[in-house]
């Protein structure tokens, strides 16, 4: 079990260690395509751009078009909810409230 779990853990460090330098090798060559056009500083810009935005772009239109959460089911949770909303410090007396409860339904019960 541990000997697959660190099987894929090098796995994993080889696959970054790959993206990252061949993400690297890329903007390199791609600056030095460019460095006649543009000079050197403008090629090291334009690929960096070509290299940066497109993650950028996908990451905020993932954060602009995230599903909506589902509201909450029945009317105390929805009550519970506008509260919390509202009144941040119900929140905090709620979540106490919920770790009571589930401390005192455990106390009897015996640990497997």
């Amino acid at each position: 079990m541990i000997a697959r779990l660190g099987a894929k853990a090098v796995l994993l460090a080889i696959g970054l260690g790959m993206a990252f330098f061949g993400i690297g090798l890329l903007g390199a060559a791609l600056a030095a395509s460019l460095k006649a056009l543009f000079g050197e500083p403008g090629a090291l810009a334009v690929a960096g751009g070509v290299l940066l935005l497109p993650p950028f772009f996908w990451a905020m239109a993932k954060l602009l078009f995230r599903p909506a959460k589902p509201p909450p089911r029945g009317v105390a949770a929805a009550l519970v909810a506008g509260l919390a909303k509202d009144l941040p410090w119900m929140a905090v007396l709620g979540a106490g409230a919920s770790g009571l409860a589930s401390l005192f339904s455990k106390r009897g019960k015996r640990q497997k």
